[in-house]
């Protein structure tokens, strides 16, 4: 068993190669051999659609992951979760999904492909060394940023946090998981998540701790940072935002 690959509409090779070609040119002296790209979604639902999306998030996403034998060897994989991530594109096309029997739409979804931080290189090379396993289970969304503009290599914090979540540990908080080589972070914002500045949201990321209290000397490491083309507005108690971040391990 295998499952299916997602297919990024309007996203191509050259697409991707730029990407990588770009994270090179960023390195000094000894160029990597592997570089990870990935991608987020920013995107908001209308209240009424939320029991739906949590209920799939919580008894088909975290309890999807299996073992699967891939050429003569057992590999995890999730397909709850890529058919979250092929919805997504749907989505992204401005189609319409049914979830248990209800037709799904978010109110507005962006999608942004890049590059991960540097910050986030270096916990996988201090991971291999044993020093730092730490699990990016936190996910923020902020409204700093100005839409369209591109992260730097060197991110450490968004421009304007408005709320970060425990993926992991919220009832309907989301969840992380990986298919195959592909890390997936899920995260389900509350509707009482505070309104949006105007134009909206349009930076996200991720993180291996929450946010540290005023005067700590913690600094979380940001595993992933996107700022969208476009800002997606959200009014807490009308709707509920979400982000959900894949990160491809590229060969350079």
């Amino acid at each position: 068993m295998q499952t299916e690959q997602v297919v990024l509409n309007g996203v191509s090779q050259d697409d991707i190669k730029r990407i990588i070609k770009d994270a090179l040119d960023n390195f000094k002296g000894i160029k990597p051999r592997v570089i990870f790209v990935d991608g987020s979604y920013l995107y908001t639902f209308d209240k009424a659609d939320v029991p739906f999306i949590n209920k799939y998030i919580i008894e088909e996403m975290r309890t999807g992951d299996i073992q699967v034998e891939e050429e003569e060897r057992l590999v995890w994989r999730n397909p709850k979760m890529v058919q979250w991530h092929m919805w997504l594109e749907r989505w992204c096309m401005n189609e319409t999904v049914e979830i248990y029997g209800k037709k799904i739409k978010p109110l507005k979804i962006v999608r942004s492909i890049d590059r991960v931080p540097n910050p986030c290189l270096e916990k996988v090379a201090r991971s291999f060394a044993g020093q730092d396993f730490n699990t990016m289970a936190w996910a923020a969304i902020g409204d700093g940023a100005i839409a369209g503009t591109n992260p730097s290599p060197s991110d450490t914090n968004l421009a304007n946090e408005v709320s970060r979540i425990n993926v992991l540990s919220e009832d309907n908080g989301g969840d992380l998981s990986a298919d195959g080589n592909t890390f997936y972070s899920v995260a389900a914002f509350d509707v009482a998540t505070p309104t949006s500045n105007t134009p909206g949201f349009t930076e996200s990321a991720i993180y291996d701790r929450d946010t540290p209290p005023v005067g700590s000397t913690i600094v979380p490491t940001m595993g992933e940072h996107s700022i969208f083309d476009d800002a997606v507005p959200h009014t807490s108690g009308s709707d509920a935002p979400g982000v959900t971040t894949f990160i491809y391990t590229c060969g350079s």
